[in-house]
């Protein structure tokens, strides 16, 4: 690989990473998915239900979406 497909990819990582909600309860952490699965209602037409945990060390709420 050359060293510019290298420095896009590390860019497309972080892009990703910022792109995280913030934590609802502690307002500092990014939320991170942990599991995801098919909605148990609405999974016939595609939908997810995602859980996502907090990254910040102090908080680690987790979230059902």
């Amino acid at each position: 690989m050359s060293i510019l497909s290298d420095l896009q990819a590390v860019a497309a990582k972080l892009t990703l990473q910022d792109n995280r909600p913030v934590c609802a309860q502690c307002g500092k952490g990014r939320l991170v998915v942990v599991s995801e699965r098919p909605h148990p209602n609405f999974g016939a037409l595609g939908m997810v239900e995602q859980t996502m945990q907090c990254n910040n060390t102090a908080c680690g709420k987790v979230t059902i979406d």
